[in-house]
Formats: structure tokens, C-alpha cells, sequence
């Protein structure tokens, strides 16, 4: 095996060659390459200087592993930067102390996973004993037969370390459909890559077999033809919006339910009756609950869905049971103060932000934009993170923004960020979703706009402001 020892430091580098040497390896110190090869370099294992490298780590390493050799890669190092980084670029980190013994296993397992580090188009030549050739459509033809034959053991264990990873197809993917370089299983396969599907449902998607989707997945996705992700890549489509905007609402909602009330699981006042229990119920459910969820895709997010939904099920449960209620004020009353709570508040305060709400709705219809701020402002200072309360003050605040000069798009941004933070985690809000559409219209977004108008109309399909906006932005309903 030979080994290129690319440490910056003379002294530990020619002592690290002259310990692997008489260890009866082939070993070579080069301090010039500690940053990654110069010119064209035949090795089969790197040693990496992690605390030299720091940050750049991974992409020193990727650089090694796509030089011509596709060498394995390890790493020496012992600072907090080294062992902070050393995961990401895939690398086994070593102490400067570290036996022989444990180095050269070290470099022998790195040399025999060299081809599973990553999926790459010069790793993809060099695991298919095909020569060094460029990334054209001239090389894919022969690639792809070639890749049909793979030892599997390579493509299963590059793609573990994306097995939740989103496959969102590229370019070149519709070039091999169009050019009919796939067959007819792999094409039907390749139908499912989407954008919204990890390679872990893909691999059990069919209708090829598990093991040849393997081969496929591993070889697209060294090709170019896909890209792996661990959140959705983009919104380009509306499964791809639902899906990442659900990724969203389940970390926020973790967040926001540490701590709080069984009124905060369900968005609702300590004033609400039976109908309004079960109403917020349903609301909760369109978007939280297991059946719903169950379409998508959710990775290493799924594990939240029954923790968060049993909550939802139990604050149902107590709150439609007087006799249990009750014993849940009681505690809450001796526990309140070390809560989170948006929704648990005062009966007082919860009339006087509904009533300072329904005047600044009017006073916003007939144009008194200065007025209605107030109003908004009030029912805010009441009752504090109501999406609905909160998104209309950020409509009206916009208008008054712009009003007295200031740059339409840059206001708009900005209360839009507001907004969207504040409803993460959130049951659906028909009235609080207009007004953030109407402030992504307004900040040059208008696909964004028409998603939340839809969103809003499948809650609430009769919502006058809704309707307006939906016609305004050209919606199909």
C-alpha cells in the first residue's frame, strides 16, 4: 500500500513516513500537499493534517478523493476544529500519538472504503475499472452499462451515508430519458425521483428489485443526474413546498411545545367550549396528525409525528371532560409560571384583544390604515403570538411603512419573515394566512402568495378576503 503523508510540519511528517515504512508500507511525506494534490498524484491512502486544515477539511478531502487515484482518506489532528470538523468530511480522525497498530488499520480500512466515500464521476470510473474520462454525454452510455454490474457492496455502503436524503433529479437525468440510455424498470424507477423522497423509500419504491435501485441510485447520483439533500432541495413544485413547509412546522412545533398547555397544543383559550375544542381538533389534525403525515416523506423528522400527536389526543381528551379540566386548572394555576404559554391567559384580556381586533378588521376595510394599526397593536399587547392578531398588525404596519416612504420590498420582507416564524408550528390560520400572502405578493412573491390564498381556501373556502385575493393572483380554485 502506499501511503502520502500530507502533514505541514516536517518533523511529524518524515517520522510518521519512517514508522509506516518500517512497518512495511510505502509511505512519502510532502508537505506541499497539505492542501490538497498538485498535479496528478498515484496513491491509495491520504493522511490529512486536521488541525492545519480546520474548516477546509472536507474540502481538502473531497479534492483528494476526486483526483485520479480516488484515494482513501484519514486525518491526524487534535484540536477542537479537528474533531468539530472531521464527521462532515468523512474521515477517520487519529491523534498524533496513536499506535502503528491503529494507524495502519486505520489505512487499511480507509483504502478499502476509498470507493465508498462519496459518488462522484472519477469514483464511479475508478469502482468500474473504467479509465480516467470526462463527465460528457459521449462517457454515459458505456458508464451506465457498466454501472449495471457494480459490485454491490460499493453502491450500498456510498449511499448509507445518505439513506435520508432527499434524490431531487438534475438536468442530466432527462438527457438519459430522452436519449432512452435507461431501460424500462429503471425509468419507471427513476418516475418516483421527485424531489420528495429519500434514498430510503426510493430503494423500496420498485419496480426494479431493492439491490438493482441500489446500482441505480448509486450510479445517477455519481453521474450528476440527481442531487442528494438532507432538506428538500427547493419548492419548484407543490409537493415539494407541502413537503418542506411540514418539515418546518414539525421541528417549530417541537420547539413550542416544550413546556407549554394543553391550550397551546391545541391553539385555543381557556374560555373555549366543546365545539371549539373539537373544531381546533380537526385543525390541528389537517396538518399534524399521523394520517395526514403518512403521505409524506418525512425522513428523520417522522419519528416527531406520534409524540406530537399523542399530546394532541390527550389536551383534547382532558379539556372535553369537565371533572378532568378542572383538575387541570388546578394544576395549572401552581405550574403556570414555569410555562410557555401564548393561549393560557386571562379571560379579560382575551375580550378586550377580540374586541380591539374586530375594530382594527373594520377600520382596515374602510381605509383608516393609521387607526386600524392601533386597534391591531392592542389586540397584540392582550393576547401576544395570535397568528391572527399578529399577521394583520404586520399587513397594517407594511401600509403605514410604505406610506411614509419607505422601500415597498424591503418592508415587505421584512414583516413577511415576521410572520412566518411566528405561524411555524401553528394549526392552520385562514385569516393570518391573507395577510401573509398579501405581504409576499407584495415582496415580489407572488407563487408564495398563491400558495398560502390556497392553503387558506382549503380551510375556510367562503373567506371573503381569501376569494378577492385568490382572483387578484389568477388562483385556479
Amino acid at each position: 500500500m502506499h501511503v502520502l503523508i500530507a502533514l505541514a510540519d516536517v518533523g511529524p511528517g518524515v517520522q510518521l513516513e519512517e514508522a509506516l515504512n518500517g512497518a512495511g508500507m510505502t509511505a512519502t511525506w510532502d508537505g506541499a500537499q497539505v492542501a490538497g494534490p498538485t498535479g496528478t498524484v498515484m496513491t491509495e491512502v491520504v493522511v490529512l493534517d486536521a488541525d492545519r486544515l480546520g474548516k477546509k477539511l472536507a474540502a481538502v478531502a473531497d479534492a483528494w478523493r476526486d483526483s485520479p487515484s480516488v484515494p482513501g482518506v484519514i486525518a491526524i489532528g487534535t484540536s477542537a476544529q479537528a474533531r468539530e470538523y472531521a464527521p462532515a468530511a468523512k474521515v477517520t480522525l487519529l491523534s498524533p500519538a496513536a499506535s502503528i497498530a491503529t494507524l495502519k488499520t486505520a489505512l487499511h480500512e480507509a483504502a478499502k472504503l476509498r470507493l465508498t466515500s462519496g459518488m462522484r464521476w472519477p469514483v464511479m470510473r475508478t469502482a468500474l475499472g473504467l479509465p480516467p474520462a470526462e463527465n460528457t454525454a459521449e462517457s454515459w452510455a458505456i458508464t451506465l452499462t457498466a454501472a449495471r454490474r457494480v459490485d454491490l457492496e460499493i453502491a450500498r455502503a456510498a449511499l448509507r451515508w445518505h439513506a435520508q436524503h432527499y434524490a431531487t433529479p438534475a438536468a442530466s437525468l432527462d438527457y438519459l430519458r430522452s436519449e432512452r440510455l435507461l431501460t424500462v424498470p429503471e425509468l419507471e424507477t427513476a418516475a418516483h425521483i421527485d424531489g420528495t423522497s429519500t434514498i430510503q423509500r426510493l430503494v423500496k419504491a420498485g419496480p426494479l428489485d431493492p439491490l438493482q435501485s441500489v446500482r441505480l441510485l448509486w450510479t445517477l447520483a455519481s453521474l450528476g443526474a440527481i442531487d442528494l439533500t438532507p432538506e428538500v432541495r427547493d419548492v419548484a413544485t407543490p409537493q415539494r413546498r407541502m413537503l418542506h413547509e411540514l418539515r418546518a412546522h414539525l421541528r417549530a412545533r417541537a420547539a413550542r411545545l416544550e413546556h407549554s398547555t394543553y391550550y397551546d397544543v391545541l391553539e385555543i383559550t381557556v374560555q373555549a367550549e366543546y365545539l371549539e375544542i373539537e373544531d381546533a381538533h380537526r385543525l390541528v389534525g389537517a396538518r399534524f396528525s399521523p394520517q395526514v403525515l403518512a403521505r409524506f416523506d418525512l425522513a428523520e423528522l417522522a419519528a416527531l409525528v406520534k409524540p406530537s400527536w399523542d399530546l394532541v389526543e390527550k389536551a383534547r381528551t382532558v379539556l372535553i371532560d369537565h371533572a378532568q379540566r378542572g383538575r387541570y386548572h388546578d394544576w395549572l394555576r401552581q405550574k403556570l409560571p414555569e410555562l410557555k404559554t401564548v393561549w393560557a391567559i386571562e379571560p379579560s384580556a382575551v375580550k378586550a384583544a377580540t374586541e380591539a381586533f374586530a375594530r382594527g378588521q373594520k377600520l382596515l376595510g374602510e381605509g383608516d390604515v393609521h387607526r386600524a394599526i392601533t386597534d391591531f397593536a392592542t389586540a397584540c399587547r392582550n393576547h401576544p403570538g395570535h397568528p391572527d392578531y399578529e399577521a394583520n398588525l404586520a399587513w397594517a404596519r407594511f401600509r403605514v411603512q410604505v406610506a411614509s416612504g419607505k422601500d415597498q420590498r424591503e418592508a415587505a420582507i421584512s414583516e413577511r419573515k415576521l410572520v412566518e416564524g411566528l405561524m411555524q408550528g401553528c394549526r392552520p390560520w385562514p385569516r393570518a394566512l391573507v395577510a401573509l400572502a398579501m405581504l409576499c405578493a407584495a415582496a415580489g412573491d407572488p407563487e408564495s402568495a398563491r400558495w398560502h390564498i390556497h392553503v387558506a381556501l382549503t380551510f375556510d373556502p367562503k373567506l371573503p378576503a381569501a376569494v378577492a385575493l385568490a382572483q387578484r393572483l389568477g388562483l385556479r380554485r
